[in-house]
Formats: C-alpha cells, sequence, structure tokens
C-alpha cells in the first residue's frame, strides 16, 4: 500500500492491451492508483476491523496502514468516547439494511491525540461473500470551528444587543427606528410596534435637536460621535441620555446608523449634586469658600478692564459657641441658616454671600466704593443683632466685622478682610474694621514668625527658663515652671505672647510643646539624680496638643523615656481651653490623670464658667491669675476675688497657687488666706536651669 509499491505514471502502458489478463491488472493497477492518490480518506472495515485504508486517511490520523490492518487500532481508539454511540447506532442500520446510506459527523482522534472533526460517508456490500464497510473520511475541522465561531458571534451579539440594558438601535436613511431591543422599549416606554413605526427626531427636545441631527448626519458620513441630548419618553418624563453613533455598512456602503443610548439621568443628578456640596455649603446653600475664592477672582480681573473695585467683607458671629453649648447643635444650625437669609436680603443683587466654616461669612461686592462697603458692613451690623427666633426662643448675637478693599497691593482680600476682623473682634465687637497697611504689617510679621518657626528646633534656637513655686507655709521650694523663649539670631528674644498664638494656628505647636515636654522632665530627672529634693515641674499646654489623639500616648512615652515617675509631672491648662469640646477634652484629662500626673488650671478666675466647670473636672490645683493678686495693694475687688477663689478651692478639694506675687504685702495677705503656693518676682525671676542655685532655694 505504499507509494513505492504502486504504479508511477511513466509505467503505464500507452494503449489498451491486447491480453484480457494483462487487460485485468492494468485496471487493478489504474484503481488501486486512483484510490491511493485521491484526496479523500477511504477505509473498508469488515464487523468492526479495518481489512482497508488509503494513505490519505493514514496521513490524516498520522498513523501507518499496519496499526489498522493488525487490528491494533479499532473504533474506540479513533472515535471520541461521546461519539462512539452514534458510529455504533449507523454500523447497526446499515448491516440490518434498514438505511443503504450513512452520514454523519464525529470528533476524531488523531496518533498524538489531538483532535479533528470529521465527516463519514458510508455504505455496505459484500466482499468474497462477507459484509462489509466502506466509506470516505473528510475533514471538516474548519468548517466546524467557523460555524462555532459564527455561532459564537451570533451569541454575543444576541447577548449584547437583547440583554444589554442600555438602547441598542439603528436607523434607516431617514432616521426611521429600523431594529430596537428590550432595552430601548424600557428607557422610552413606547412598544416595539410604536418605534418601528416612528423616527427618532419627535423625541428629542427642541433646544437639543439639531444637535441630534448634525450627529445622526456625521454619523451618515462615517464618523462615529458621542454626546449627550434630552428626550422625552412616552409618559412625558425627561431623560439625559448620552447617545453614541456609528455608520451601518453593507457591502462598503452605509445603509443607515447604529446607535446605543445610556440613561444618564441619575448620573447627571449625582454629578449636579457633588458640585453643589462642592461649591455649596450644605447647611445655608450658600456658596463655600472655593465658590466665592473664583468670583472673586472674576470681580478681579473685570476689575482690571473697566476700572471697578470690588471688597470683601469677613463676618464673624460674636459668642456663638454659646448657642451650641448652652442650647445645642439644633438651635445653631437654625440659627446660622436663619443669619445667613438675613446677610442675603442685607446687601445687593449683585454681592454674593458665602459660608466659610462654622460662623464664619464673606460678602463679595463686585463693584463698590470704600464708603459704600463701611455703608453695607454698618447694615449687616444693625440686622444681625435683631433677636432671631429659633424653636420658640428669642436669640440675638452680633457680628465683628471686616472690611477689605481692592488697591493697588494686589493682596488677598479674604486675607486682609480675615484680619481686619480678628481686629474687630478683639477690640470692638459688634461693630467693623477696615484693612489698613499697619494691618498688613501685622500679617506680614504673622508669616515671618509662621515661616521661621518651622526651623526653630532644627537650629536649637528654643530654650527653657525656670520659675520657681514656693510652698508658702514652708518657704520651700514645691514646683519649677517650665517656660519656653525663643532666642531668634536675626529677631533677638521674641516674647512667648508673639510666637506661641501663631504656633497654634499653623499647628507648630505640636511639635514645640512635644520639645517643651521632653526637655522639662529631662531636666527634671537630671535635678533628681543630681541629689535635689523632688519637686513637680509644670508645664503650659495648649487647646491644641490637648485635643491631638496621640498627646496621651506622647506623654506616657515622654516620661517612659526620660525616666521621670508621673507624680512629678503637672500639666497646666487655661480656663478657656474648658471651653472648646467638654466632653473630648474630659476623657484627655481623665486619661493623664490615670496616669498619676497631676492637672492644674492656669489664669483662673479671667475666664465664664469657672464653676461649672470645677465641678466636671477632678484638678489638682487652680493658679490664681496676676491681676487679681496685684489687687491686693490696692484693696480693690480683685483681694476678694483672691480669698474666694482659695476657699472654694479648698472646699472642692483643691490647693491654690497665686501667680505674679512681687511684695511682702501680698505675700502676707497670700499665707493669712492659706493660699498653698505662690510664685513671682518676690522669690525669683524666670532663669535657665544652670543658674538656679536649687540648695540656696530649699534652705
Amino acid at each position: 500500500m505504499n507509494d513505492k509499491s504502486q504504479p508511477g505514471t511513466e509505467k503505464m502502458p500507452e494503449s489498451p492491451l491486447s491480453d484480457p489478463s494483462d487487460q485485468f491488472h492494468f485496471e487493478d493497477s489504474i484503481f488501486e492508483y486512483i484510490v491511493q492518490k485521491v484526496p479523500v480518506s477511504l477505509y473498508i472495515m469488515s464487523q468492526t476491523n479495518f481489512i482497508y485504508v488509503n494513505d490519505c486517511l493514514c496521513e490524516m490520523l498520522d498513523y501507518p496502514e499496519e496499526d489498522f490492518l493488525s487490528g491494533k487500532l479499532g473504533l474506540t481508539d479513533i472515535i471520541h468516547p461521546e461519539d462512539l454511540p452514534k458510529v455504533r447506532k449507523r454500523f447497526f442500520h446499515l448491516s440490518k439494511g434498514t438505511t443503504q446510506k450513512a452520514r454523519y459527523r464525529v470528533r476524531v482522534i488523531k496518533r498524538d491525540g489531538s483532535l479533528l472533526h470529521a465527516e463519514i460517508n458510508s455504505t455496505t456490500s459484500s466482499l468474497d461473500g462477507k459484509q462489509v464497510f466502506l466509506g470516505s473520511v473528510s475533514d471538516i475541522t474548519e468548517e466546524v470551528l467557523a460555524n462555532d465561531r459564527l455561532k459564537d458571534s451570533e451569541e454575543r451579539f444576541n447577548s449584547l444587543f437583547y440583554e444589554n440594558p442600555d438602547a441598542i438601535f439603528s436607523f434607516d436613511l431617514e432616521g426611521n427606528f429600523i431594529d430596537v431591543n428590550p432595552g430601548s422599549l424600557k428607557l422610552s416606554g413606547y412598544s416595539h410596534q410604536e418605534l418601528m413605526e416612528m423616527a427618532f427626531m419627535p423625541m428629542i427636545i427642541p433646544e437639543h435637536l439639531d444637535k441630534a441631527l448634525y450627529y445622526f448626519a456625521e454619523s451618515l458620513k462615517g464618523n462615529t460621535n458621542r454626546y449627550e441630548i434630552d428626550l422625552y419618553g412616552k409618559n412625558g418624563e425627561l431623560i439625559n441620555l448620552e447617545v453614541t453613533n456609528f455608520p451601518m455598512q453593507q457591502a462598503g456602503q452605509i445603509t443607515g446608523v447604529y446607535g446605543i443610548g445610556k440613561d444618564v439621568t441619575s448620573r447627571n443628578e449625582h454629578k449636579k449634586l457633588l458640585e453643589e456640596m462642592a461649591f455649596f455649603d450644605h447647611l445655608t446653600k450658600l456658596p463655600n469658600r472655593k465658590l466665592f475664592e473664583d468670583r472673586l477672582e472674576q470681580a478681579l480681573k473685570l476689575s482690571y478692564e473697566s476700572n471697578t473695585a470690588p471688597a470683601v467683607l469677613f463676618l464673624n458671629m460674636d459668642r456663638f459657641k454659646y448657642i451650641n453649648d448652652l442650647l445645642g447643635y439644633e438651635h445653631g444650625d437654625l440659627f446660622l441658616k436663619q443669619t445667613s437669609q438675613r446677610m442675603v436680603e442685607c446687601v445687593a443683587e449683585s454681592a454674593t454671600v458665602g459660608r466659610f466654616a462654622g460662623d464664619e461669612f464673606a460678602v463679595l461686592l463686585p463693584d463698590t466704593t470704600t464708603e459704600s462697603a463701611i455703608e453695607c458692613a454698618k447694615r449687616l451690623n444693625s440686622t444681625l443683632a435683631e433677636p432671631i427666633e429659633v424653636m420658640g426662643q428669642q436669640l440675638s448675637l452680633t457680628a465683628s466685622i471686616g472690611i477689605a478693599c481692592a488697591d493697588d497691593s494686589n493682596g488677598n482680600l479674604i486675607k486682609q478682610a480675615e484680619a481686619a476682623m480678628l481686629y474687630t473682634k478683639k477690640h470692638s465687637k459688634n461693630s467693623f474694621s477696615l484693612f489698613s497697611h499697619e494691618l498688613n504689617k501685622e500679617i506680614a510679621d504673622k508669616l515671618t514668625i509662621e515661616r521661621e518657626l518651622k526651623s526653630a528646633i532644627r537650629n536649637d534656637e528654643f530654650l527653657i527658663h525656670y520659675q520657681p513655686i514656693m510652698d508658702l507655709a514652708a518657704g520651700k521650694i514645691s514646683a519649677m515652671e517650665a517656660l519656653i523663649r525663643w532666642n531668634h539670631p536675626e529677631l533677638g528674644m521674641v516674647p512667648p505672647d508673639r510666637f506661641i498664638p501663631v504656633s497654634e494656628e499653623s499647628g507648630q505647636i505640636i511639635a514645640i510643646g512635644k520639645w517643651v515636654l521632653y526637655t522639662a522632665c529631662s531636666q527634671t530627672k537630671q535635678w533628681q539624680q543630681q541629689g535635689y529634693a523632688p519637686f513637680r515641674i509644670c508645664v503650659n499646654i495648649s487647646t491644641i496638643q490637648l485635643q491631638h489623639p496621640n498627646f496621651v500616648q506622647l506623654v506616657k512615652g515622654i516620661l517612659e523615656e526620660t525616666g521621670l515617675e508621673a507624680k512629678w509631672l503637672e500639666l497646666e491648662v487655661t480656663e478657656s481651653i474648658l471651653l472648646e469640646d467638654t466632653e473630648t477634652l474630659k476623657e484627655s484629662l481623665l486619661s493623664l490623670k490615670a496616669l498619676g500626673i497631676s492637672m492644674s488650671i492656669d489664669d483662673f478666675g479671667t475666664g465664664f464658667t469657672s464653676l461649672n466647670y470645677l465641678r466636671q473636672f477632678s484638678f489638682d490645683r487652680v493658679k490664681i491669675d496676676r491681676s487679681f493678686v496685684q489687687d491686693i495693694n490696692q484693696d480693690l475687688s480683685g483681694k476678694a476675688i483672691t480669698s474666694t477663689i482659695i476657699a472654694l478651692a479648698h472646699k472642692l478639694g483643691m490647693e491654690v497657687v497665686a501667680e505674679g506675687i512681687e511684695d511682702s504685702v501680698q505675700l502676707s495677705y497670700l499665707v493669712n488666706e492659706l493660699c498653698n503656693e505662690g510664685q513671682g518676682y518676690y522669690f525669683c525671676r524666670p532663669k535657665s536651669a544652670d543658674q538656679h542655685d536649687l540648695l540656696i532655694m530649699d534652705k
């Protein structure tokens, strides 16, 4: 059955043979040659065994002829197991004569284990008196795979078209609907039949019809495009639609337009809401700082072109915090909403009223004069001072206002107006101040301090002076107060009241406070190691520090690192600090007390709700403000207040420290009133650690 055993064309006779036997052999050779060379795989089987295969079948399955004819290969070896029942069924019907021919498709296993799809055409015959099965095998793998790909493509198309939640549709050249998917029906509210009788134009709102027609025409030119339009559904509901159009082509010709429509109504509503959140205050619905700044920028640009002069008024409600503290945030929010409405009604229609944060507002007058801006501030002061009824209660607050008018300096009007407002709040509430160059100098000073503070710790410019606190009964040192000093190489010795507020505003107080606390604890431990009798070290802390989430852990870590026992550390807070956030501060103070640290109130008597907070917090000491101690010599009211504070503190189980003792008269009075401790120039001025002689002071 090999090629070499087959007759070649060159050996074939050129004319018919005269001998009948030679003629038979000649015809047999011709048949054998054709069977072997024809590009069709052929076989003959007796029962389930191959008795003949041609070369084409051997090559197709990559098996030698001997494997077929020797019985080594059977149907179970070359037919996929799932297709064997189909083959056996065909053989059965052929053998029983119930069918003369069989045509079917199966998967065939090649020698290397790979599969090919084959179509088998088979029939029966007799050979040497026995029934045999003969047929052809055609490799139809490419056809099957192509059909599978086509089927997959159709399934994907149907899935994309019919299952897609977006609207998918097609138009003819006139814009009439040709086909629509269920998503189109759901979106529009129309039935399939209704849409098939419509064009898209009547659905588009009039304002967007030109846009829709333009992009439809562009698609007919072969261009793909995406755009948004609004249309009406069948029920009259307005729908925001994002449309993608692309040309429909058949045989190289554009015959219409395909379209995909996504309902973006909710997305656009959400986008609008986000824009409102980004540019408008959620409570008052006024422009927020971002939008206000944008409008100010536009007003300034316009002023350069038309010689107009914008102005900014910065407002802060005086004592607004007490509404929230006493009545609750619900009252506070309602008050702010009514206040904002009053402000809008009080200014011109061209003005912008914005809310920045809390009780901070700003007014932009896009084209005004200094005189007009002042008149506007006066109206606002007068209007906002009138009582407002909130949930059945009459509430009346005033506003501090700062005014900044555009001039040749091109400064930041908002910052300038805010600086003027702070000046008003400090010196004359319920009034207004006009920004001046003197105020500008103060701002520049502040910025310089803020900038230089950033490198002060790194450059080792801070130092601590210590002032003793004396036990008045024993006449011995009982504590030291750590007081920070800043020795700037160019600015000289900068007073704490000049840089501490700036450090609090800029947040640098956290790093500075950590340095003070560590240095003071370290120095106190050093004094103890030198053999001096131990005493408390008192360190002032600010609101910013106490509200920091890691402050308690920071203090604990510094005590562990320096080796100082907690009982020798005392933290001082000003009375005003307690007005910030009672619950938060209470938790921090209790956590610090739990470490064994003592707590004291500094500048006691200068706040607004002293008795209330003395009742809530377990302080160890109160420090009487120096202003009351100074009154002792003049026999003024401060003298009586001092006695009252001492008596009250003792009844609440607290000790008392008097600040600012400068002479023996003050000292004698305080001793007679049973004041526990005192400090001041009478005993010792604040000095660096190496300048204190603790042995002399403790005698």
